[in-house]
């Protein structure tokens, strides 16, 4: 099982809809998007961060046990 791919996928995905997300503060600067990027944006940039450390301790453990049925089998 390769991890490497969803999680550079996930990891682009989240980088461009990050500036994107900044971009729009040059045009829409109101409590609304204030609002919008605390109870949306933020909380989504949190999920992700999560989703991303999951991944890696994944990855880890995939390879540990590839490694040790190679050594064992």
């Amino acid at each position: 099982m390769r991890f490497g791919t969803t999680r550079s996928q996930i990891y682009d995905a989240h980088k461009t809809a990050q500036a994107q997300w900044l971009a729009t503060e040059e045009f829409w600067d109101d409590e609304v998007r204030r609002e919008h990027g605390e109870t949306c944006v933020e909380p989504l940039d949190a999920a992700v961060r999560e989703v991303l450390r999951a991944i890696d301790q994944l990855a880890i453990i995939a390879t540990q046990i590839r490694n040790d049925c190679e050594f064992t089998g």
